[in-house]
């Protein structure tokens, strides 16, 4: 969607690499080729699938604000911005034209175009500005980039998106080639001519604080093969740093990042963003990944109180 963190200069994030779908030069005989023809149909289903859930939410026009942080919570930076996306009829193609303005009068802008037809893989679709991350959506707006196998020496990104309606924020985690967390970001945007109740202008992180008591409602899950879980019942509570094992970031308009502060080789691991969008109402969404470091799911939560004793 833009890059929220920098590696090298000020590129953005979304990727592409051209795929060329398993068995198609594969000589067989006619019952193979029937059943290889089913699988890749069914393959391609699948990406089309995916692709179509994030277009369905995200064209438009979204102005905000980013805000990148240390990983001890102080603020290293923050900018407006503007992320621009259009599409033909049909949504198989894309533009994105992304607007950068800093309080010292400095301004960027960056434009990709990338289609459904050269960006879509079978772990999730690309960007024409990375070859490795991948965008994996669910059919509510919530959705991720991410790198689904993890390798060594190499930084490691991840952007996990909520929506409400016309408002969206997305939350960034970066870490570097030997596993230590480089820095964090908070992306909140509203679409462009709407009258929906915006964000706030804080930026600094706030005090520990967390959602009281037991959670209800709905969860669903999108895993690597982009296949989809039916909607399950779910229960949540919130659970401290030292049973979970997760640093604890504390971010403005309470969204709370709970993200390990090292990726250790040969340790599971989760990435949860928590948005407490009212009193009665809260969304969460968790990239799970397993000790190989390959990207095990994809879950959304949303969730309002139970009336019950804590």
């Amino acid at each position: 969607m833009g890059r929220w963190f920098t590696v090298l200069g000020h590129c953005t994030f979304w990727l592409g690499v051209t795929f060329v779908q398993p068995g198609l030069s594969q000589p067989s005989g006619s019952i193979r080729e029937q059943i290889s023809s089913a699988v890749i149909t069914t393959e391609q289903k699948t990406t089309q699938w995916n692709w179509h859930a994030f277009w369905r939410h995200h064209i438009g026009t979204w102005q905000g604000s980013w805000t990148r942080y240390t990983p001890d919570g102080n603020v290293k930076e923050t900018f407006a911005s503007t992320r621009e996306f259009t599409a033909n009829p049909a949504k198989t193609a894309i533009v994105q034209s992304n607007r950068y303005r800093y309080a010292d009068g400095r301004s960027i802008e960056k434009e990709w175009s990338y289609n459904i037809q050269d960006h879509n893989q079978l772990d999730g679709f690309a960007h024409p500005a990375s070859a490795s991350m991948r965008g994996l959506a669910l059919d509510n707006g919530a959705a991720a980039w991410l790198i689904p196998s993890l390798g060594t020496n190499q930084f490691k990104p991840f952007e996990l998106f909520l929506m409400d309606g016309d408002r969206r924020h997305s939350v960034g985690v970066l870490y570097g080639k030997n596993g230590d967390l480089v820095r964090t970001a908070s992306i909140r945007e509203q679409r462009r001519g709407v009258s929906t109740v915006g964000w706030s202008d804080a930026i600094l992180q706030l005090k520990p604080w967390h959602p009281n008591g037991q959670w209800q409602g709905q969860k669903i899950q999108i895993l690597q093969d982009l296949s989809r879980v039916p909607a399950q019942n779910a229960s949540w509570r919130w659970q401290d740093t030292e049973q979970s094992k997760q640093s604890n970031h504390f971010l403005p308009d309470r969204i709370i990042l709970r993200c390990p502060e090292r990726l250790t080789a040969g340790q599971a691991f989760s990435i949860e963003v928590i948005w407490m969008l009212n009193d009665d109402e809260m969304q969460t969404i968790t990239a799970t990944y397993n000790k190989d470091a390959e990207l095990i799911s994809v879950n959304h939560q949303a969730l309002s109180p139970l009336d019950s004793p804590n």
